[in-house]
């Protein structure tokens, strides 16, 4: 415990009193200063201080509003004990409540006062204040060891992000190849399934740790709660045909409007339905559902797989919570997708509730959200199609050559056409002498970062006939890298493995 933490402060505007009240401490082995009026008292605090003893002189009105500021602007974790030493009476205590109406910490001795009573006083008080540093002390611990937790799953995910960006460009390369093989398709869609599970742990092991620190923001718009559901239910489809679900869908005949971020209402809606396939045995049956009930729009999973003991459902929710505990652990997941869905509920302001009649009777998970407001309708403009875009130059950077070849063939497939580079400086020295229309950089380069690489680019292209595009392609998915690289110069912000179809829109005219 910090020294000053032992010290008490006795303020008293009497030079006797104060040598006496010291004494009297210092007897008792306790440490302490004098102050001579309460406007010493704020700068005192600011050092540490185990306890206040105040006597009423000292009690003068023009100084009460710095002490009743400097006690409320004290951290969370503290509540300085006051002692107030004054003749008793009952103005006095109704002038204290006035004067510390936010200190549930103070301590009345009446006068005559014996000196075993202030020594007994103080030191209650110190233990107070010993136990408030050991509650600091360890909340410091546990922000340490989250921000040390957040670092390693933020470069953890960057590891596992490289190779995921090869494997996925590969497997879209291998979807064009002409290749009428049943081995070969079936290996390739086994790959390709795997990819997108590995992808989507990197992200949930992201989401987790940045909800459960309040860093998540959300894109909130206008939106369909049955859209959103029919878009989770066609990308869950690949999963839930290979293990042989049926799965039946019945939307809302009436949108159901929310004021929500749409990729997150997704995210929830993946989680419920990766959580339904999982947890049903191959040919069972899951059922999508969705209603208008009054002010709330509610969408509902029910599978007809190995259930949940009814005691134990609200479980399922916590962090790392596995279904099947056992060694096989054939269901696999990190146990974070029922936690990162409910959470993202109730950054909504909706919830999410499971019911199950026990083992073998099925699951049904009930997610609700706030209707939005009626608005008027807007006129819709025209949409831009995708499809193929012009060729163009496109310079790919990247320190990983399976990246580099992967992207490369990638994007000549789609009739660009593309130089690489590994590092900072070669990128530099390809574009002063290309001039790309668009430019793939990823971030952690060896020597010149791609934050330094986009400004540089940005500094040499003023003079080039047309701006070019830049694209940050990263493993770093923190919202201050994404800052970060629209701060250098970037476009875009795109997280590693890139999904091609959305690649693709950044070259579309």
């Amino acid at each position: 415990m910090h020294s000053s933490y032992t010290e008490a402060l006795v303020v008293t505007p009497n030079s006797v009193d104060a040598d006496l009240a010291r004494s009297f401490l210092q007897d008792g082995g306790i440490p302490s200063r004098a102050c001579s009026t309460l406007a010493e008292l704020p700068t005192r605090l600011m050092h540490g201080a185990g306890c206040v003893v105040i006597v009423e002189e000292a009690l003068i009105d023009e100084e009460m509003p710095a002490l009743r500021e400097a006690l409320d602007s004290q951290p969370p974790w503290s509540d300085i004990p006051v002692i107030l030493v004054a003749n008793e009476d009952a103005e006095l205590r109704a002038m204290v409540e006035r004067a510390f109406p936010n200190s549930g910490n103070i301590t009345l001795l009446s006068r005559p006062l014996h000196p075993l009573t202030l020594l007994s006083a103080v030191e209650v008080g110190l233990r107070a204040r010993h136990r408030q540093v050991q509650v600091r002390d360890l909340i410091a611990q546990r922000e340490e060891a989250l921000r040390q937790r957040d670092e390693f799953v933020a470069m953890l995910a960057h590891e596992l992000r490289n190779p995921l960006a090869p494997m996925r460009n590969a497997v879209y390369l291998q979807k064009s190849l002409p290749i009428d093989d049943p081995t070969f398709e079936r290996t390739r869609d086994i790959f390709d399934r795997q990819t997108t599970h590995l992808a989507r742990l990197v992200d949930d092991l992201l989401d987790v740790a940045r909800l459960e620190r309040g860093k998540v923001q959300l894109q909130l718009k206008r939106i369909d709660l049955n859209q959103a559901v029919a878009a989770a239910v066609e990308a869950s489809q690949p999963t839930s045909l290979a293990a042989g679900h049926s799965v039946e869908v019945e939307l809302s005949g009436d949108p159901l409007p929310l004021q929500a971020d749409g990729v997150r209402i997704e995210q929830i809606m993946s989680n419920l339905l990766n959580n339904a396939c999982k947890f049903t045995p191959t040919g069972g049956r899951i059922s999508v559902r969705t209603r208008n009930d009054g002010s709330s729009a509610e969408v509902s999973v029910q599978d007809s797989g190995v259930g949940i003991d009814p005691e134990v459902i609200d479980d399922m929710f916590n962090p790392f919570t596995q279904g099947d505990q056992t060694l096989a652990r054939s269901t696999g997941g990190l146990g974070i997708g029922l936690t990162i869905a409910r959470r993202v509920a109730n950054l909504h302001g909706g919830t999410l509730t499971a019911h199950s009649a026990g083992r073998g009777k099925g699951t049904t998970f009930c997610a609700r959200f706030p209707l939005a407001l009626e608005e008027k309708a807007a006129v819709p403009r025209p949409s831009s199609e995708t499809g193929a875009s012009t060729p163009k130059r496109v310079l790919v950077v990247d320190d990983n050559a399976d990246i580099r070849d992967s992207l490369g063939m990638l994007l000549g497939m789609w009739g660009h056409q593309v130089s690489v580079a590994e590092s900072g400086e070669k990128a530099l020295e390809l574009a002063k002498l290309d001039h790309p229309d668009v430019a793939l950089v990823d971030i952690g380069l060896p020597g010149m970062n791609g934050y330094d690489v986009a400004q540089e680019i940005r500094r040499v292209s003023s003079g080039w006939d047309s701006s070019i595009k830049l694209v940050a392609i990263t493993g770093y998915g923190q919202p201050a890298d994404r800052e970060r690289a629209l701060a250098s110069g970037f476009d875009r912000h795109m997280l590693k493995p890139v999904d091609p179809a959305q690649l693709e829109k950044v070259f579309a005219d």
